[in-house]
């Protein structure tokens, strides 16, 4: 087996937030569980909440 063979762990969470502020305290907690992985990379963003479009006329 070859040891160099690195594979990639991708985990998508998404979660309601209360305000932007709460958002990036949870990211910053997130990075420090992660701290102890040196190539650990998080991709953190923020969107609205997307409204189902009205099935009437």
């Amino acid at each position: 087996m070859d040891k160099d063979k690195k594979e990639l762990c991708t985990i998508r969470i998404i979660f309601p937030v209360e305000s932007d502020e709460k958002a990036i305290e949870y990211k910053k907690k997130i990075a420090d569980l992660l701290a102890e992985i040196p190539d650990a990379q998080i991709q953190f963003g923020l969107s609205s909440v997307p409204t189902r479009p009205s099935m009437g006329m």
